[in-house]
């Protein structure tokens, strides 16, 4: 337990100076740009009992052949039936605290931790968050990486320091990894880069920026694709030397989200007789999320405890794909 101390605030005793806050690099982009999307089915489940949730779908009606009309009144048409299938989705419960001592606040004047931390709680589940769509994303390309990897365009090589330019960012690449959609690309808005492919495509001179009118943020733009910029995106080592990024195409809501309401989502508690008798005060946050992408099943086959961690959706055996290939907005391109 970590808890905010007097050798933890720097101050000078004769000019005090107001304190700057750090923010935080980490961005989260996923809900601004639409990746991420408020799903009323899931605000509905993230309400309701337990931990998993089976989310039943509509199979589509199956168009591989039809009948050839006859006048011979003893041959029998059969009719076709519309399937069903279902998805699951794990809820997640998470919580944090933050704690300072009293004493502090009453030598640094005006200036109090609490304050301070209370202000910044909202950035930092933001930051959680977009934790959870990153390691979701992680967890569906090592399913597709372990089957089929029919989701899957990789340019790269395992000698990424004499990597080829066909190897790196390119916009045939690109394209490539956008047709393992098939027809159903045109769906497909959003991109997700790490900051070194960036870079390079800035360096290509292949990034329009445009500027938000409200917010006044310059976005950046491939080819119409909003692009996200994220440094948590993978980069795996290569086998003989250098990296390979995974860049990922998004469709606009493929990752479904719903928030419930813990029975007391902020506490704040008071320890008086700690300090020696001067107080400490701390502040609990909690959160339940339901977070699910499109066509996925969460099989919960490597589950330890009530809610999945970072690493387990990461983990290809957690997730199960239920929807055809063209239906699941989510591509993948692999390059140095």
């Amino acid at each position: 337990m970590a808890t905010v101390r007097l050798s933890d605030v720097q101050f000078d005793e004769d000019v005090y100076l107001s304190y700057l806050q750090e923010d935080r690099t980490d961005r989260n982009a996923y809900i601004a740009s639409g990746v991420a999307v408020t799903s009323n089915e899931l605000q509905s489940r993230a309400n309701g009992e337990g931990g998993l949730t089976s989310i039943p779908y509509w199979k589509d009606l199956d168009a591989s052949d039809e009948n050839n009309s006859s006048d011979d009144p003893t041959q029998k048409a059969t009719p076709d039936k519309i399937g069903t299938g279902k998805m699951a989705a794990r809820k997640i419960f998470v919580n944090n605290g933050w704690q300072a001592a009293n004493l502090v606040s009453s030598l640094v004047g005006n200036e109090d931790p609490m304050r301070q931390i209370a202000s910044r709680t909202s950035a930092y589940w933001d930051q959680r968050f977009a934790a959870r769509i990153q390691s979701i994303t992680l967890g569906l390309f090592n399913e597709n990486d372990a089957g089929s990897g029919d989701m899957i365009f990789d340019a790269s090589t395992e000698d990424g320091a004499n990597a080829a330019a066909d190897n790196k960012w390119t916009f045939d690449g690109f394209v490539d990894a956008r047709a393992t959609m098939g027809e159903s690309a045109d769906k497909l808005a959003l991109l997700a880069v790490h900051p070194d492919t960036l870079t390079q495509m800035i360096k290509q001179e292949k990034i329009d920026f445009v500027t938000d009118s409200q917010t006044g943020v310059r976005i950046p733009f491939y080819n119409d694709y909003r692009v996200v910029e994220d440094k948590k995106l993978p980069v795996i080592a290569g086998t003989t030397s250098g990296f390979r990024y995974v860049s990922v195409l998004y469709r606009q809501g493929m990752i479904g989200y719903g928030e419930g309401t813990p029975r007391r989502p902020v506490a704040v508690e008071f320890d008086e007789a700690a300090g020696n008798g001067a107080g400490i005060e701390t502040l609990w946050e909690r959160k339940e999320w339901l977070m699910h992408p499109e066509g996925y099943k969460f099989t919960d086959a490597s589950v330890a405890d009530l809610s999945p961690t970072i690493a387990e959706f990461e983990t290809a055996a957690n997730w199960s794909r239920e929807f055809e290939r063209e239906n699941v907005g989510i591509a993948f391109f692999v390059h140095n």
